[in-house]
């Protein structure tokens, strides 16, 4: 593998079959936008594929949490003309397809994550980076031409950029990019949190989330990697509880990795899968892989070099992705000797070093009953068991006395927007801490949204035009968003997420 620069980017290039891949990797994610943008790099990605000519290529482009990636195999001139094609579009971005490439965003509804992974997330980060996945990928219908050319300006520039090219490579491959200084990422913050903690949230099973400090520690490689391994041993071949486990990974900043073990469950058996996640990973914690399982895992890892050119292809696009994030980098085959020379003690001290970082997610209404370890009961959102004294609103009495789920309040202080949910179970939203207010589709109302992943509906029809009245006059202009509001996974729509 070499690592040279075309046009001012770096190139990651490397002999190869007759049939070339080459891609261009973007250093921007769903983790760079905002709840008001929520999908504008989806649509820039839509918009460049949607002017490249046909062709016969395997090409395509994904944009996930972290990246956004233009990919194509085939005959080396045709892959070298759909990356050109690529640098053009984003030089000359065609704005005038936005209406065509948003009903195409409407119809392909992408969530842009796991939605186990995306509440893990959202419980390290709340309303921000890669929490943002838990409000979806977005349909960004209400964004204007400005703010699509101003996003693809900032991000999709030459100092954003690396590519990688496995084949014989042309010598009329171009990659001519917008110039523009690489945008410094913002680093979300993290919630605080001193041990593990168990929630529940709109997950598609269980899930277990650690930070892991050092990307390339082959203790903690190993360690996941058998966790995960053991999940489909037990829960699977066992039991019968669960059909697949698998990792989610993000990289926030160097010395920064978040680590997503997501495994499914048999409905009905969401909570014994977790608890199986949970006690699995206490007895490595403590005891370590077996000598059996870690040498599994390391033949595993090493019978993965025999596949020839998919490693290397697989270097490459690890060398460019770690070189648009300022990532260490390690080629695959050095990484095999690292996992050899680890010892179970290892194993279990690297786990260790991770558990007061462990979040456990369950669906809603999921109760694991009591586990081991320590572990304590937390909320996605800023749950109160006591909403604060202000100015009440409530639906009229008789939908009070009718209805149930009408037995609800809203409760807004100079401080504070509070809702009290049917089943006492409060919410609160700081002032400072809203990230958007989204006017209602009908009606005289805003759904309001905070950035602890609280929302609460406020709504002319449910506590009047007064209520109305004294949330709008304490939102600023800023955080007005003109957008549908979503409902955070299957969470009601004012009730937030707990």
């Amino acid at each position: 593998m070499q690592r040279i620069e075309l046009d001012g980017v770096p190139l990651f290039t490397s002999p190869g079959p007759g049939r070339a891949t080459g891609a261009l990797v973007f250093g921007v994610g769903l983790r760079d936008e905002t709840y008001a943008t929520l999908g504008i790099t989806h649509l820039i990605e839509h918009l460049v594929m949607g002017t490249l000519p046909k062709s016969h290529l395997d090409c395509n482009a994904t944009v996930d949490v972290e990246s956004t990636v233009f990919y194509a195999t085939g005959k080396p001139a045709a892959v070298a003309a759909f990356l050109t094609g690529v640098c053009a579009a984003l030089s000359d971005l065609p704005v005038e397809r936005m209406e065509k490439e948003i009903g195409v965003l409407q119809a392909e509804n992408c969530t842009g994550s796991h939605p186990t992974a995306a509440v893990l997330w959202a419980a390290r980060f709340r309303l921000d980076g890669p929490g943002l996945a838990l409000a979806g990928g977005g349909v960004p219908e209400w964004l204007t031409e400005a703010a699509v050319r101003d996003h693809a300006r900032t991000w999709f520039v030459r100092d954003n950029a690396a590519a990688l090219w496995h084949g014989e490579r042309p010598d009329d491959l171009r990659l001519v990019l917008p110039e523009g200084p690489r945008p410094a990422r913002r680093r979300p913050a993290v919630r605080v949190q001193t041990g593990p903690l168990w929630l529940q949230g709109p997950t598609a099973g269980a899930g277990l989330l650690l930070t892991v400090p050092d990307a390339l520690d082959a203790a903690t490689g190993v360690g996941v990697d058998v966790l995960t391994e053991r999940m489909r041993d037990v829960a699977r071949m066992e039991r019968g509880l669960s059909y697949h486990a698998d990792l989610e990974i993000v990289d926030i900043a160097p010395g920064h990795r978040e680590v997503a073990v997501v495994v499914d469950a048999r409905e009905g058996q969401e909570a014994e899968v977790a608890r199986v996640l949970w006690e699995q990973y206490l007895d490595l914690c403590e005891r370590g892989p077996s000598p059996a399982e870690l040498e599994h895992s390391v033949q595993g890892f090493a019978e993965h070099l025999d596949s020839g050119d998919d490693v290397t292809l697989a270097d490459l696009s690890r060398a460019a992705f770690a070189d648009v994030f300022g990532l260490p980098f390690r080629p695959a085959a050095e990484g095999v000797p690292a996992w050899r020379s680890v010892t179970p003690e290892q194993v279990a001290a690297a786990l260790r070093s991770c558990r007061p970082s462990a979040v456990l997610a369950l669906p809603e209404k999921v109760d694991p009953g009591p586990l081991p370890g320590g572990i304590e009961r937390t909320y996605l959102c800023n749950y109160v068991p006591v909403l604060p004294k202000g100015t009440t609103f409530r639906p009229s009495l008789l939908a009070r006395a009718l209805h149930k789920e009408a037995r609800i309040q809203l409760v807004v202080t100079d401080t504070y927007l509070a809702h009290g949910d049917s089943d006492g179970d409060g919410h609160v939203i700081p002032w400072p801490d809203v990230e958007a207010a989204v006017p209602a589709l009908t009606g005289n109302g805003v759904f309001v949204v905070g950035r602890n992943l609280c929302g609460i509906d406020v709504h002319e029809d449910v506590y009047g035009r007064r209520a109305v009245d004294a949330v709008r006059a304490r939102l600023p202009q800023h955080v007005w968003v003109q957008a549908p509001a979503p409902t955070f996974g299957e969470a009601p729509v004012g009730a937030g997420v707990r």
